[in-house]
Parts: C-alpha cells; sequence; structure tokens
C-alpha cells in the first residue's frame, strides 16, 4: 500500500517551504507530483527521495543549474552514471574539505571562548589576566595540527 503526504507534510519534514517544492517542481528538479481528485500534491515515496536530493545537494553548494544538469542526467539512464558519480565524488571531496576547516574554525573558536572566560574570571577576582600566545591559536590551522586537544 503506498502512502502520500501532502506538501505541507513534506515541507514540514523537509524544512523546505511549499513555495520552495513548487519552486522546484516548476524548475524540472522534482518531475509533476501526481494529485488527488481535488488537485492537491500527493508525494510519494519517489517524489519524497527527490526533495531529500535535491535538499542534499542544495546543502553541499549545487547552484540551480548544477542540479538541473545532474537531474537531467539521471534521466540518460546508465550512459551517464559515470559522470553523475564523479559530480557526487568532486562534491563529497569537496565537503570533506570544508568540513576539516569548520573542524579547525570551532576548535579554534573554542580555544578563544575557554582563554576569554579564564579572563573574565581572572578580572572578576581581581587577579591578573593570563596571557594568551597567538601561535597557540594559530596552530589551529596548520595542516595535521592537534588544536585543543582534537586531531585535524
Amino acid at each position: 500500500m503506498n502512502t502520500y503526504q501532502t506538501i505541507a507534510q513534506v515541507a514540514a519534514a523537509s524544512g523546505l517551504s511549499s513555495s520552495t517544492l513548487r519552486f522546484y517542481e516548476d524548475e524540472g528538479l522534482i518531475p509533476p507530483v501526481p494529485r488527488d481528485g481535488a488537485g492537491n500534491r500527493r508525494y510519494g515515496e519517489a517524489e519524497v527521495g527527490r526533495v531529500n536530493t535535491i535538499r542534499c545537494l542544495r546543502a553541499a553548494g549545487l547552484s540551480l543549474p548544477e542540479m538541473k544538469r545532474y537531474f537531467a542526467m539521471m534521466e540518460g539512464g546508465e550512459e551517464t552514471l559515470r559522470v553523475r558519480r564523479e559530480i557526487l565524488q568532486e562534491t563529497r571531496n569537496r565537503l570533506r574539505h570544508q568540513h576539516r576547516e569548520l573542524k579547525r574554525c570551532l576548535n579554534y573558536l573554542a580555544l578563544k571562548l575557554d582563554h576569554y572566560n579564564k579572563v573574565i574570571e581572572a578580572v572578576k577576582s581581581g587577579k591578573k589576566p593570563p596571557v594568551f600566545s597567538a601561535s597557540t591559536l594559530n596552530h589551529c590551522f596548520e595542516k595535521g595540527s592537534s588544536c585543543h586537544g582534537k586531531r585535524i
């Protein structure tokens, strides 16, 4: 038995607005969604899967034209498998790089916040604030370094 979701349900579950879902359908990223007798969209498993793919590709930084190209290739069948795989591999590699950079930034911010907390506590208790070496922070951005106790 197939279960269907309304556009409002898919919007709520995906975090996308109903108007965004309609936009993606108008742009051809989502094939025309089947409708019930009243004309309301009925998202099935395939449509929800497409929405989730769009969410992933969009969050990964693909532009609308890039996503259109990817989905057009999906319609091309097996002939485009290698190219689609390459697109996804390049996207994953770029995300991995961004993830490492974000981890460095998070660790950098954690060190700065820890230092600020120590300075505030020292000032509050009338003690001399600790001095923090810039090289400690800069170490967060050295390739393969450990920052805040975590290997990056």
